[in-house]
Parts: C-alpha cells; structure tokens; sequence
C-alpha cells in the first residue's frame, strides 16, 4: 500500500498552489492536471508542486479535502438557524451556492480515484460534511418531521438529490431547460416539497 501523503504544510505557497488547481481544470479538466502545469498557473517553478504534495494524487488529497472542508463550513453555519426547515433549506443552498462559486472543486470532490484515499485529513473533511447534516436532520426528526425514517435514510435522500440537482444543473443537462431560472430558489423550492413528501410517507 502506497503510504499516505504528508499533510502539506499551510504556507502561502502551499495554499497558491491549490488556488491554481481552479485554473488548471477550468482550461484543461481533472484529466489535464499535472504538477509542472499547476506551479506555471500559480507563477512558481514547475518543481513547487512536487515539493509540497509529492505528486498528484497527493496534490488532489489535499485540493479535494480543502473542497470538503470549505463544504462543511457552510453546513455547520447554518446549525444557527433555529427553524428547522430554513435550516435544512439553506443546507441545500449553501451547497449549491459552493458549486456555483467554486466549479473546479465540486467537479472534482467526489472522485476519490484521483486522491490518496487513505489519508486521515481527507475522510475528516468528508465526514464534517456528512455529520453537519446528519445533525440536522436528526435535529428536525426529534422536533418531530419525518419521524417515520431512518435518519441515514433522509440524509440520503436528501443529500443525492441535492447534489444530482446541483451536478447536473452546473454541468448543463438541467441548466438549460431552466433558462431564465435561478439555480439556488428552484432547487430551494423542490426541495422543500421533497421535505414535505418525507414527512407525509
């Protein structure tokens, strides 16, 4: 087994690194990644990227985990909301709002092919995201929503949706037949009807 790649260390450098990662699959895609062309678009030597991540399965853990991480900041944020339908609403749109404000990273989040998968740091940003909405959920069926199903279930159903909506919004197939739409209100609004069909199977 391949051992798992440091953590890379929180320096400017390394995080310009990672911030040209975007450029990188925004002009060429996840296929076109490769360190010399990461340090160009980051004006470093082409060996930076090399020096701080190794490779680029390890350059990925770490792009993808940072992903994950920046995911589970917007889920845990909306735990301040006190109702829990506007929570579990604004869940769905803060994911939303991070797909259209970061389209490298969430064309690349979920390909766990591309990194180390054994890395520590990458399974705790995968599962911040999932537990802040586990909580949520789990929050809404004590206050007595959708008390028939299993909490995994919900977070299940609720959570593919979003993000097959989300994916295939941001990517084309759904975008156009909503033209003239907003992605965060329309999938605010079917969601909200997913909600309110959980409660009544």
């Amino acid at each position: 087994m391949t051992p798992p790649a440091k953590k890379a260390p929180k320096t400017d450098t390394a995080t310009g690194l990672l911030d040209a990662v975007d450029a990188v699959i925004a002009e060429h895609g996840a296929s076109g990644v490769t360190l010399r062309r990461v340090g160009q678009a980051a004006g470093l030597s082409h060996t930076a990227a090399a020096y701080y991540y190794r490779d680029k399965p390890g350059l990925f853990t770490a792009y993808i985990a940072r992903a994950w991480e920046q995911v589970a900041d917007r889920l845990e944020a909306v735990v301040e909301i006190a109702d829990d339908r506007q929570a579990l609403l604004a869940a769905g749109e803060g994911y939303a709002a991070f797909a259209l404000e970061n389209p490298s990273p969430f064309s690349v989040m979920s390909r766990m092919e591309l990194t180390r998968v054994d890395t520590p740091e990458l399974w705790a940003a995968r599962e911040r995201g999932f537990f802040a909405l586990a909580g949520l959920v789990d929050r809404a069926q004590k206050n007595g929503w959708a008390t028939t199903h299993e909490t995994l279930d919900v977070v299940a159903t609720t959570w593919g949706f979003v993000h097959g909506f989300v994916e295939l919004w941001v990517g084309g197939p759904l975008w156009a037949p909503y033209d003239g739409n907003e992605l965060q209100p329309t999938l605010r609004r079917l969601l909200d009807r997913i909600l309110d069909g959980l409660d009544q199977l």
